[in-house]
This record gives structure tokens, sequence and C-alpha cells, in this order.
């Protein structure tokens, strides 16, 4: 990869992303007000207000982008392949997100079977890697905000994270030993 084109990359899309949270708090603002969030869909707990994606979705999408290209250069400095590559995963991520978000906008009672679905593409995925995300949460963003896609995001990526990483150990351990 061409450093002078990786060193521009990670400004332009975290600008290209201020300027997507702009637009959406522009819309909101237009139609009746910035919109908040309680916190599990409950009026009980506190609400989050969309003005904090204004801080979030850059600084996420800075970090995503930047830990996409040191796993890119570890790559590469290693002699292998990305897999998956950054851009596909968070394409997937973004898709996944979207079509929660329909749904859940939508009423359907299909959402419950995506959201146990996440768990359980934790399980076999690495959804700790930062495009997953990124991609999540600008996709859930619509709907839900990117407080609270954010934080449901950070705790499947903890959960695909600790899965994975246990059954790594677990896998070293019982295979039979290289001889």
């Amino acid at each position: 990869m061409n450093a002078a084109i990786a060193s521009r990359r990670r400004p332009l899309l975290t600008l290209l992303a201020l300027c997507v949270q702009l637009g959406m708090l522009a819309r909101e603002h237009l139609n009746g007000g910035v919109l908040s969030h309680h916190l599990l869909a409950n009026p009980d707990l506190p609400a989050v207000s969309n003005w904090w994606g204004l801080l979030l979705v850059p600084l996420l999408t800075w970090w995503a982008v930047g830990r996409a290209e040191r796993r890119a250069q570890l790559a590469v400095s290693d002699g292998r392949p990305l897999k998956p590559a950054p851009l596909t995963g968070f394409l997937c991520a973004l898709a996944y997100g979207g079509i929660l978000a329909a749904l859940f906008a939508a009423g359907s009672p299909l959402v419950d079977y995506l959201f146990f679905g996440l768990l359980a593409l934790a399980l076999v995925l690495r959804l700790w890697h930062a495009e997953y995300l990124l991609g999540f949460v600008l996709a859930m963003s619509f709907v839900a905000g990117p407080i609270l896609p954010a934080m449901f995001g950070a705790v499947i990526a903890v959960f695909s994270w600790l899965m994975n990483t246990a059954a790594r150990a677990l896998w070293r351990r019982l295979r039979p030993g290289v001889a």
C-alpha cells in the first residue's frame, strides 16, 4: 500500500463520517428536533442524545481506519494476505446493521433472530475487529443513534474476542502434539 495514500485515507474517511453525521443531525433538527434514545428502549432509563454522534462517529472512524491500516501493514510485513479484507468486513457489518435497523424500524419480529444471530456470528467470526464495529454503528445510527449501537457493538466485540480466545486456547491444549 502506498504510504502517501494511506496517510490521506484516514483523515478523509473521518471527515466523510463527520459530514454524514452532520447531515443526519441536520435532517433530525429540521424535522422536529434531534432525537434521544433510551437505554434498552425503556423510558425509565436515561436517554442519550444523537448529538453525541458528532464526537463518537469521527473518533470511531479514525480508530477503525487506523486499526485496519495497522493490520494491513502487519500482514504485508509477514508476507500473508489480510483476510478478511477490512473493506469486506466493514461492508458486511454495514449490511447486517442496515437490515437489523430496517427490521427494527418496521417493528418486525425477525429483529430477535438477527439480534441473537449476531451472538452466534460472534462465536465464529472475529467481530472484535474495528471495521465490524464501525459498519454496524454507522448502519444502526439512522434508527437508534450512534451511541447505543456502539455500546451494544462493544459488548459483542468483547464477547467475540473472549470466545475466540478461549476456543483457541482450548484447541492448543487439546490437539495432539506435533511431532
